[in-house]
């Protein structure tokens, strides 16, 4: 869509900063209403469930994975595995995409974690914790960030996050 109506922006200062904004009258009720413009991404950056060797992909239904992907200019996936045809069909909870849509596909087993993967994992709540509580202050968030993301290489976070848990 090219735009989007919107209510309760009426007599705010949206009207005196945001020239994009328009008043139109609603066709329906005959009232004034805003009509702000769509969000059009650069890029959109999702993960999903699986992907076939032309570039398609099946991701969660539940995300706005879907939407984010069909606003955005460029999209790139990262999907837990590569699969046949014949493996390649959405099961419950799971929406197909097109490789019409997505510019690249990246095998990242595991890439939601700490998130859930629908029909793969679930949120790894402790993991989720974790960074809360270390994310409260710049030198948690740091050593959070030493610890997960500059102190491992992605192989070593799989082992500590999926194998140690039986995944």
């Amino acid at each position: 869509m090219p735009f989007l109506p919107v209510l309760g922006f009426a007599g705010t200062d949206y009207e005196k900063v945001r020239a994009d904004f328009r008043r139109v009258t609603d066709p329906y009720t005959g009232k004034e209403i805003f009509v702000v413009p769509a969000i059009v991404p650069d890029w959109a950056v999702i993960h999903a469930i699986r992907a076939d060797g032309n570039g398609n992909v099946i991701c969660s239904a539940l995300e706005s994975d879907r939407l984010a992907v069909l606003a955005a200019k460029r999209t790139i996936v990262t999907v837990e595995e590569v699969v046949d045809a014949d493996a390649f069909f959405a099961r419950p909870g799971e929406i197909f995409l097109s490789s019409l849509h997505i510019d690249m596909v990246v095998v990242a087993p595991g890439g939601a974690h700490p998130g859930a993967c629908v029909n793969t994992y679930g949120i790894d709540r402790a993991h989720v914790e974790k960074y809360l509580a270390a994310s409260k202050t710049p030198e948690g968030f740091s050593s959070y960030l030493a610890e997960y993301v500059h102190g491992m290489s992605e192989e070593e976070y799989r082992i500590a996050t999926f194998a140690a848990k039986g995944v």
